[in-house]
């Protein structure tokens, strides 16, 4: 009897032990990625390499920022007919309109100008009136304005 107790103490010690390693472990860290800001700051984008929130993989998604939907976006088909307000490319090609948000970050976006910028697998390269964002393995990406964006 004695041995049966201790076995049974012994047992729900350790089992209270790893219950209380796994609720106090430290969270996985996600991607977030790296934000910028465009065209003199009209456009932030989030430059990720594995970006979980959108199915995963390497994608860039762009807001403009003052909220609004962008003007070429088509309305969606759902009940109240809104515009999508962010541009998705993934660094396999695709292009696609989405509702959302990009999250605040925890540092202060980089403003991309002047010079060109690389981040987690995308190069982004200011050209004048436009802004080239491309991803370095596929080259797949998009020219972006506040009122135009263009996938190739």
């Amino acid at each position: 009897m004695i041995r049966r107790a201790v076995t049974a103490f012994g047992a729900s010690t350790l089992g209270a032990s790893i219950l209380g390693a796994v609720l106090l472990a430290p969270p996985a860290s996600a991607d977030v990625g790296q934000q910028v800001l465009l065209q003199s700051g009209a456009i932030r984008c989030l430059l990720s390499a594995d970006e979980v929130a959108f199915g995963g993989g390497p994608m860039t998604v762009c807001a403009l920022t003052n909220g609004q939907p962008w003007g070429q976006a088509p309305f969606e088909t759902s009940k109240w007919n809104q515009r999508p307000n962010l541009a998705v490319v993934r660094g396999a090609g695709p292009f696609v309109w989405e509702r959302g948000t990009i999250a605040e970050p925890a540092t202060a976006p980089v403003s991309v100008d002047s010079d060109a910028f690389k981040s987690n697998g995308w190069t982004v390269e200011p050209q004048g009136m436009r802004t080239r964002i491309s991803y370095d393995s596929t080259g797949h990406g998009f020219f972006i304005t506040p009122a135009d964006i263009r996938g190739f």
